[in-house]
């Protein structure tokens, strides 16, 4: 009988040890599970290198000169539109990134000083002999056929690279012009536009020279020649064509400020202007009758050039080496 009860009594025992042990779980449960529930879930932090785009201020309007029509972009479709434009997509990584925040940066200088009136209200004009080309993707499309994809994937992956980059002067976006090739140094712009512009000076660009383009010939009978010249206002010719070009002024680079024609002292714009020239480093020579016009280069020279910032690319140069040389005293912000 006491060795019943015993078992009977540690049976019992055991039985209330175990609900003692279950109820200590269920109130410790019961305390921690509502921090648990309670605690705010971390942030997920994502870092981008990208710069941020501000959809508003980042908006670009470009009027199309054919038709007066004004087009609204965001800041990477302008980039790769007016990049598609202005730049042989073959040319090298780096120089097309440096051509990328050169388009930008003119963009924003356009946006800033533009006349908008004479604009229909945009910001800036698809026309590169005013301001810059720019194709948006359905003139890509054209431009490019076949290779159209692979010329889109490369301009949008060289632009991401660079998105929203600008070069300041003074904290504001520079005037940043560019032209093909120059002489193998380019011209100020206080030599081209007789403004003298602190980031626009002259410097060395020693890849031109190796262009295929770098020197071209055009011929004129005296006829056709004529023609071009009397265009200009004040030149009168004598009878010998031999006596019709006189001195002329020229920088050490070759640049050329003006020509005596028929006595009269011309500027060298308005001769390039009346022959078509591709540039304003010319040399003209006349024999038996015909005229000869010797050209280096191509474009207005002042700022980066094309092919020198190809050639600075292939030699290893980064798209910042190559802006910081074009463009003096410059920062890339």
């Amino acid at each position: 009988m006491y060795r019943l009860v015993r078992i009977v009594f540690l049976r019992e025992e055991w039985t209330m040890r175990k609900y003692l042990i279950l109820c200590s779980v269920l109130m410790a449960a019961m305390i921690i599970l509502p921090l648990t529930v309670m605690e705010k879930p971390k942030k997920t932090v994502i870092v981008s290198n990208k710069p941020s785009v501000n959809t508003e201020s980042d908006i670009i309007s470009v009027m199309k000169s054919e038709s007066g029509k004004v087009e609204k972009t965001d800041i990477k479709e302008y980039t790769v539109g007016a990049l598609a434009a202005e730049m042989n997509l073959e040319s090298h990584d780096e120089a097309l990134k440096a051509q990328a925040v050169a388009c930008y940066t003119y963009a924003l200088y356009c946006k800033e000083k533009a006349n908008k009136d004479d604009l229909n209200g945009a910001d800036i004009s698809d026309d590169s002999k005013t301001h810059q080309g720019y194709l948006n993707n359905e003139a890509r499309k054209k431009k490019w056929g076949d290779k159209y994809d692979g010329y889109e994937k490369k301009a949008e992956r060289l632009v991401d690279e660079v998105l929203g980059k600008r070069m300041t002067y003074d904290g504001k976006p520079i005037l940043a012009a560019y032209h093909d090739i120059c002489s193998g140094k380019t011209e100020s712009a206080k030599t081209v536009w007789g403004e003298d512009i602190a980031y626009l000076q002259s410097v060395t660009s020693d890849g031109d020279r190796l262009s295929p383009d770098y020197e071209t010939t055009m011929g004129y009978d005296k006829d056709k020649f004529l023609s071009a010249i009397r265009i200009i206002d004040g030149v009168e010719l004598p009878e010998n064509a031999e006596k019709w070009i006189g001195k002329t002024d020229k920088t050490e680079t070759g640049f050329v400020r003006s020509v005596e024609i028929g006595g009269t002292k011309v500027d060298g714009n308005d001769i390039k202007k009346a022959l078509g020239l591709p540039s304003r480093n010319f040399t003209i020579s006349c024999k038996d009758g015909r005229f000869t016009v010797k050209i280096i280069g191509n474009g207005h020279m002042v700022g980066m050039s094309q092919y020198g910032a190809d050639y600075m690319a292939r030699q290893g140069s980064d798209w910042q080496e190559i802006l910081e040389h074009y463009y003096t005293g410059i920062k890339i912000e």
